[in-house]
């Protein structure tokens, strides 16, 4: 249902991600899988339920795999177009550009690109809307705050207080979530045609002028900054979105196979004869998991190979990537795409190992990077 004339957002997806290599040598954060449909199919979807029906992506690294799948957006029911950062702008600096190319004269949603959640956009926006707000922004709750821009709400619903990535005592648990709806006057408070945070030169403007509003969301919210956390969102996403998970009628599960739910097996996967899956096991589109392998809290993107008798734990494996006979795998590794491990490798905790490497000796030293 459209509300008071929000029908406009804008997307912010031009990050290099370097934080979650090696996932993002070989595509853009907003492309990483969550259940089997890229985190940008979600905000997608997300900002059309609320009724928006014009989208600006602001976009730079490996743009052209995000214009590919979206096109104008007619396939997702939105009208999308594209903003290019030649350089790097920040989080702040692409804003008032659009907002100034494209005439932007109404109020209108700001999203990140790297945000799992079940925010209610709708509510937001009806919240935005009843108090009279020029600005509004998403807090959420987290156990710790230090890594985030964190947030002290006053009693009228206002934000009082802004520090980003607080170094001492916080001044409270409530952080940024990602999410906002500024009205086009604001944009006097944006450093003009020059990259900005919006944390550090916007939002404690605003907060100085009594001008951002607080909405709490108390749902699931996930930030994917690190590998860890985008493992941790899939996760989340199967616990609490399919919490009885998810088998793909056009998969093939063998004899003897035990499923040990929640799990998450896509199109067109093949599970072998006397596996054990689960719990909290994620198998991506065509992928094919030999006889006997043991499977628990990991993610294998799509077109996986794992041989026979394989054991994964915690781990993240790359988009096709071959995993030999016996391979042994620790909490904690990342594969890029289409790693090669031979047969009877042991992988050893935290490990990451960079895109179309071969792998043929153990790997004993934790944390160890494989160039």
């Amino acid at each position: 249902m459209l509300l008071v004339g929000i029908d406009t957002a804008i997307i912010l997806a031009g990050g290099y991600a370097t934080r979650l290599r090696p996932l993002t040598l070989t595509r853009p954060k907003a492309l990483l899988p969550i259940l089997g449909k890229p985190l940008l199919d979600w905000i997608l979807s997300n900002l059309r339920s609320a009724g928006i029906k014009r989208v600006y992506v602001s976009v730079r690294y490996m743009s052209n795999m995000i214009k590919e799948r979206y096109n104008d957006g007619s396939d997702y029911g939105l009208k999308i177009e594209y903003v290019e950062e030649i350089s790097p702008l920040g989080d702040g600096g692409p804003i008032p550009l659009i907002v100034e190319k494209f005439s932007i004269n109404e109020p209108f949603l700001v999203v990140y690109g790297d945000v799992f959640s079940d925010v209610s956009l709708e509510s937001f926006i009806k919240f935005h809307v009843e108090r009279g707000a020029t600005a509004s922004i998403v807090l959420t709750r987290v156990d710790n705050p230090s890594r985030y821009g964190v947030a002290q709400v006053g009693a009228d619903g206002r934000v009082v207080k802004f520090v980003e990535k607080p170094q001492g005592q916080p001044p409270s648990n409530l952080v940024n979530a990602g999410f906002y709806i500024f009205s086009p006057e604001l944009m006097k408070y944006f450093p003009a045609k020059k990259p900005s945070k919006l944390a550090v030169d916007v939002l404690p403007k605003l907060v100085e002028d009594g001008l951002l509003s607080a909405y709490i969301h108390e749902g699931l919210w996930l930030d994917i900054g690190v590998p860890k956390d985008y493992l941790k969102a899939n996760l989340s996403a199967l616990k609490y979105l399919m919490p009885e998970g998810f088998i793909s009628p056009t998969s093939e599960i063998g004899d003897n196979v035990e499923i040990i739910k929640p799990v998450f097996i896509d199109e067109n996967a093949k599970i072998g004869d006397n596996s054990v899956i689960g719990p909290y096991a994620l198998i991506g589109k065509a992928t094919i998991v030999g006889s006997n392998a043991r499977i628990v809290n990991s993610l294998l993107l799509d077109n996986v190979v794992t041989e026979s008798a394989c054991y994964l734990k915690g781990a993240i494996v790359g988009a096709g990537s071959h995993i030999g006979r016996w391979v042994r795998i620790s909490p904690g590794v990342v594969l890029g795409d289409e790693v090669r491990v031979y047969d009877e490798v042991f992988i050893t905790e935290d490990v990451t190992i960079l895109p179309h490497k071969e792998l043929s000796d153990d790997i004993i030293e934790e944390g160890k990077v494989i160039l």
